[in-house]
């Protein structure tokens, strides 16, 4: 049985707190229950597409073996359906997750029937949850899953005669397990390691352990961090946007050399004290002078041969 899911994204404004929030809903119907879950944003980014399937993945107890999606530029880069060119990030999301994506054919609704139905029943059964809003995103999504669980108790089945409910407590035993992604990225690109360990990313330079000169790495971009991997493995990771344009972890300049990169030449008590920076080696300093009792020449000592000396 393969299991797969619609994805269909909304847009609305919203009383949220004390403000009119301008929000994107995410809604996923499953293709053999027709469980539906909606998940909540404040924009339509590359990151917040990808949070929305984790939060919907989340909510299933699972991961569906295909996700079919609307033609957006979020999971297509180019045309639409079979012949569809994958947005790359999109592309290695899913993988990473272990989901394939089938795009909808252009201008036709047959293809996503399940989401577009899920759209009007969106509509009338949640329409008074965004009427009312909320004091909070979080405290919206909350209200959302309330709204769903009721929904699922409520409609029926078609393929099974059951609850929607219950038609989804066993479809959750199909579906792939949970990804272990410690955080969605938005940015997914490849770049060769330089000479100098330093691969470019958005304006910056960042360090790669040195056994990876000259090969490609695989940089993604997440909320917080710039996470470098190579051969299925995380090689680096990096505070992202900062207002420093060169990042160097000075452990990725250590260890053995390898039969292709031999090791860089160490760095000497001098570079040490550079990188370490002028507070760090002035306190270097103050510990190697001697204590005021292990000076064995009192000062008025000096004092008197240098007025014999005039």
């Amino acid at each position: 049985m393969v299991e797969d899911e619609a994805c269909e994204a909304l847009r609305g404004v919203l009383p949220i707190g004390h403000r009119e929030l301008r929000v994107q809903a995410l809604i996923g119907t499953l293709s053999h229950s027709r469980a539906k879950f909606c998940w909540v944003s404040e924009d339509q980014s590359q990151l917040a597409w990808h949070t929305g399937h984790l939060a919907l993945f989340e909510r299933y107890c699972g991961v569906p073996l295909w996700v079919r999606i609307d033609n957006l530029k979020t999971g297509v880069a180019s045309g639409a359906g079979p012949t569809a060119v994958l947005n790359r990030s999109y592309e290695v999301f899913a993988r990473t997750c272990g989901f394939e994506i089938d795009p909808c054919r252009p201008a036709t609704g047959s293809d996503k029937g399940k989401a577009e139905r899920g759209v009007r029943t969106f509509r009338s059964a949640f329409g008074e949850v965004f009427r009312r809003g909320a004091g909070s995103l979080d405290e919206l999504l909350w209200l959302v899953d309330e709204q769903a669980v009721r929904l699922m108790d409520r409609l029926i089945c078609p393929v099974t005669g059951t609850t929607v409910a219950e038609a989804f407590r066993a479809e959750q035993h199909m579906l792939q397990p949970l990804p272990t992604m410690a955080e969605p990225f938005d940015v997914v690109v490849t770049r060769r390691v330089s000479r100098d360990c330093l691969i470019s990313f958005e304006g910056r330079r960042y360090s790669v352990p040195f056994a990876w000169v000259g090969r490609h790495v695989d940089v993604w971009g997440t909320l917080r961090h710039v996470v470098i991997r190579g051969a299925g493995d995380e090689l680096a990771r990096h505070a992202r946007g900062t207002q420093a344009r060169l990042l160097i972890d000075p452990g990725h300049y250590e260890g053995p050399s390898t039969e292709e990169v031999e090791r860089p030449t160490p760095l000497g008590r001098r570079a040490r004290l550079q990188l370490a920076g002028l507070s760090s080696a002035a306190r270097s300093a103050l510990l190697l002078t001697p204590t005021r009792e292990q000076i064995v020449r009192p000062l008025d000592d000096y004092v008197r041969m240098v007025e014999a000396l005039r």
